[in-house]
């Protein structure tokens, strides 16, 4: 019962997740340079960051099945981002370049001050 309630909670998150990311989408608009997929994925690295922080002992927790696994795994997007580097290497390398460069270094970036936010507070270091 309790992996049928995990899938139940990985599919809400996930479907909540990818909504959030197709109204993201919608609202920024998209011209030569995906700021969309790029703020979404900068923005699910802090999320995902914090997550794992505040579930640190407990992470077959239903509710960060749903949030982690499910949320942040359906509102971030590798295929997206994969494809927009295609697509930009084929009008541009130094954009390519900045588009790639800025989602791994800020994602990385986000990622590690979400994780020390909840590390910071129990007295820990990242």
């Amino acid at each position: 019962m309790l992996r049928f309630k995990s899938v139940l909670a990985v599919g809400f998150g996930g479907a909540v997740g990818a909504l959030l990311r197709y109204l993201v989408i919608l609202t920024t608009a998209h011209s030569f340079f995906p700021f969309g997929t790029l703020l979404i994925n900068i923005v699910g690295s802090f999320i995902l960051g914090l997550l794992n922080g505040y579930f640190a002992t407990k992470k077959n927790s239903l509710v960060f099945l749903a949030l982690g696994t499910g949320l942040c795994g359906g509102f971030t997007t590798m295929s997206t981002f994969s494809q927009e580097i295609v697509n930009l290497l084929q009008v541009s390398l130094i954009y390519t370049g900045m588009y790639l460069g800025a989602t791994i270094l800020f994602g990385l970036i986000a990622g590690f001050l979400g994780l020390s936010f909840f590390d910071r507070r129990r007295g820990e270091t990242v």
